[in-house]
């Protein structure tokens, strides 16, 4: 399993900056090993399936500021031909630090959540820590009633800092969305609505303080801050949501 607790700011970038932000940060970073290809480097792409109540608590919380909030996902990357692993990732945020907790499974085996079962875990031997996050993952769905509520689907560049792996800073390109999706949708290309066509996402996570070079950067380009939710601008791009009637 893996847990990690940080500081992440996010912020909407028009798309004709991203060669001349993606230079700066590549003066003190790398990419991740997920970009490299030999001695070329590409995006993945990062599909996820978010879940929520009938009534959209998640959503809610989110849109209403609250300041101790929570979402739940299933999350794959890049094609099925190319792994059928997927990650159980419940998201926590308590003020501005963020907790995440996540465990690996197979995709095949994620459909059993809703039918009150347990997906086995892709390890041979899984952890106690493993195991009590699947189990707590399976007992929000079940107690919630969590359903699939929205495909958020984008191509990423991720880069970590030369000195300190745990500086990670993101380029999230293309997000687009598909509501109401089922899990078979996971890989869907077909009908899905970008949610802003001009920019992309850059996200900055570190824990404790900002060093100063990414200060620097965020002075040299002007970035403001943004509260900035995949989950909830996908869903509100689909005049379909808009229409539902919430209890």
């Amino acid at each position: 399993m893996e847990t990690f607790e940080r500081r992440e700011l996010k912020y909407f970038i028009p798309k004709t900056y991203l060669d001349k932000l993606r230079k700066k940060f590549l003066e003190n970073m790398e990419y991740d090993p997920f970009c490299r290809k030999g001695v070329l480097y590409s995006p993945y792409t990062v599909r996820s399936i978010y879940l929520d109540t009938r009534n959209y608590l998640f959503y809610y919380e989110k849109v209403d500021g609250l300041k101790i909030r929570k979402k739940l996902r299933i999350r794959t990357y890049n094609t099925p031909e190319s792994s059928e692993d997927a990650f159980l990732e419940i998201k926590r945020k308590f003020n501005n630090i963020v907790y995440k907790e996540r465990v690996k499974t197979l995709f095949p085996e994620t459909p059993q959540l809703f039918n009150g079962l347990l997906p086995r875990l892709k390890e041979e031997k899984p952890s106690f820590l493993d195991r009590s996050a699947l189990g707590k993952f399976a007992y929000l769905t079940k107690r919630l009633q969590l359903k699939p509520q929205v495909l958020i689907t984008y191509e990423r560049e991720a880069l970590y800092a030369l000195d300190d792996p745990k500086i990670r800073v993101t380029f999230d390109i293309n997000v687009r969305s598909f509501a109401f999706p089922d899990l078979e949708d996971m890989y869907r290309e077909k009908d899905l609505m970008t949610i802003n066509d001009d920019a992309f996402i850059l996200e900055i996570k570190f824990n404790g303080r900002m060093p100063v070079w990414i200060r620097q950067i965020v002075r040299e380009f002007n970035l403001r801050v943004q509260a900035i939710s995949k989950y909830c601008r996908g869903l509100d791009r689909w005049p379909s949501f808009a229409g539902r009637v919430v209890d």
